[in-house]
């Protein structure tokens, strides 16, 4: 008997011995949970269809299992993760996830504390991100101590979610906050901002003064945001003037957001204005806020009809000098510019602005030349184009010596109508892989990787992603799906997306990546 026969005749004999004991039909099923003659018939229909030797038919009855929710599924769920089919693995998460009921939740909660595998463990515990079950609380404070890298990190992380009256939780936060490994250090600093803890901001304090990693440095500048004390903006000003780099705008927005004030991303002025006015400032309550907040938006971001000079990459700013550009280029993008409906007035600025421009190529393309080649040598950048596939302009970021930004401008000069036609369009490769352009973004490979590694690195802490429609081919198709893995991914890399699209064809993908990421998203159009 292979593994393959094992696993089926090990789920089988699962779903057989579930089927006798639910044949007693009578009792009643509390509300929350799937009827009893509901959920044999389901049984019944899994069983039949795991049999399939097809990926997506098996994956298509673990789905349908997912809907239902009862204890008894539970031992079903865990056995489908031993499928050799990744697919069908990946979806036993979600359906775990919708099992909300106290007594399954109990279930997999000695799933977990039982469990002597780590792809159960990881799979019960990205579950509990969803649930958060208080029973699995000291299960999960005990993994917090694993020796498996993924385990311990998606336990710490996990913690942040559950209350802590007795303070176990808030001990091994911070025990596991000495550790060597920055992704170790960022997750907890993050779980403890979720936690709520006490002395929340002076560590915060301590950790962007101390701190070797940006990433761990950008956490602390969040949660000094989110308190929004004047306490924290004498050491956000001192940070400003030591940082170099994304830090820089990442504590101006933190500035902006506290004060509602605008000095840009320019130390000495905020310093100046600090020691004017740090005697009698009083932070602004949200009634005050709610009054200010369109006059900052617009001092912060002038979007709409960029000015003579400006792209829409350019009016984004950043101080970042590790960037990397996006840009689609599949068939779609041959389309010619729409200029139909909205003000008139916009449409005249519009083509002022663009006019010798007809597709959406021309205009990425001559807006992303302009943008390279204005870049300062002291930053480092890559360009990836993405259809069906991604192609890299280099291996690695390069330095923005004017050598590079030469090789850079001819790579992107090539990028006509004509040439998508030719190389994409021609050769079945003019679909929309969104997927695959940002894993690469976040240092991934061609699969799906949740799971944490030590040896993640990412190269760009800053992604210019300019597409003009849905994914269309790929891994993970869904928006909601690839917005779940990317911001679930990113919780380590800690990029920063700032998302340019035409039309609203995309906004239910693009606008929350970048909202959630601390970026900006900008519809190029008459409006």
């Amino acid at each position: 008997m292979d593994f393959w026969d094992f696993d089926m005749a090990r789920i089988r004999l699962t779903v057989l011995s579930l089927l006798v004991l639910l044949a007693p039909l009578g009792a009643q099923t509390p509300k929350d949970q799937t009827p009893k003659d509901k959920l044999a018939k389901a049984l019944v229909d899994f069983e039949k269809l795991y049999r399939n030797t097809n990926e997506h038919v098996r994956r298509a009855a673990v789905d349908d299992l997912g809907t239902l929710k009862h204890k008894a599924l539970v031992p079903i769920l865990v056995a489908c993760l031993k499928d050799k089919s990744q697919v069908v693995r990946e979806a036993v998460v979600p359906a775990m996830a919708n099992q909300t009921t106290k007594p399954a939740l109990h279930a997999l909660t000695v799933e977990l504390r039982k469990a002597k595998s780590d792809v159960v463990r990881i799979a019960i515990l990205k579950a509990f991100k969803t649930t958060r079950p208080p029973v699995a609380k000291d299960a999960v404070l005990k993994l917090a101590t694993s020796k498996s890298y993924p385990v311990r990190l998606l336990a710490l992380d996990l913690l942040g979610d559950f209350s802590d009256e007795d303070g176990k939780i808030t001990k091994a936060l911070l025990h596991h906050l000495e550790d060597r490994d920055a992704q170790v250090r960022l997750t907890v600093l993050d779980a403890l901002t979720r936690l709520g803890y006490d002395d929340l901001i002076g560590l915060a304090i301590r950790l962007l003064e101390k701190d070797k990693d940006w990433r761990v440095r950008a956490v602390a500048v969040q949660a000094l945001r989110k308190s929004r004390e004047k306490r924290v903006i004498e050491p956000l000003i001192e940070a400003m003037e030591r940082e170099k780099g994304r830090l820089i705008t990442d504590i101006r927005d933190a500035l902006a957001d506290i004060t509602q004030t605008t000095y840009g991303p320019k130390p000495e002025l905020w310093r100046r204005w600090w020691e004017r006015v740090k005697g009698g400032f009083k932070v602004p309550t949200p009634e005050e806020i709610a009054k200010r907040k369109a006059k900052l938006a617009k001092d912060l971001a002038r979007y709409g009809i960029p000015k003579k000079g400006t792209t829409p990459f350019q009016g984004i700013q950043s101080k970042s000098r590790r960037m990397l550009f996006i840009l689609d280029v599949s068939g779609s993008m041959q389309d010619k510019l729409s200029l139909e409906g909205g003000d008139p007035k916009a449409i005249e600025a519009f083509r002022e602005r663009y006019g010798q421009y007809e597709t959406k190529i021309d205009l990425a393309r001559e807006e992303l030349i302009t943008t390279v080649a204005n870049l300062p040598s002291y930053t480092k950048f890559n360009i990836f184009l993405f259809h069906n596939d991604v192609i890299s302009w280099k291996k690695h970021l390069t330095r923005a010596t004017q050598g590079n930004k030469n090789q850079a401008i001819k790579f992107l000069a090539k990028l006509t109508p004509q040439w998508i036609e030719d190389v994409v369009v021609k050769q079945g490769k003019g679909q929309t892989n969104t997927f695959a352009a940002l894993n690469k973004a976040l240092g991934l490979a061609d699969e799906p990787q949740e799971k944490p590694s030590k040896n993640h690195t990412v190269e760009s802490d800053t992604v210019f992603f300019l597409s003009d429609g849905m994914p269309t081919v790929g891994r993970i198709r869904d928006p909601q799906e690839l917005l779940r893995y990317v911001r679930t991914v990113n919780a380590r890399a800690k990029i920063v997306f700032h998302t340019l699209t035409f039309g609203h064809g995309n906004v239910a993908l693009l606008r929350p990546l970048a909202e959630w990421s601390g970026g900006k998203y900008i519809e190029i159009g008459v409006n």
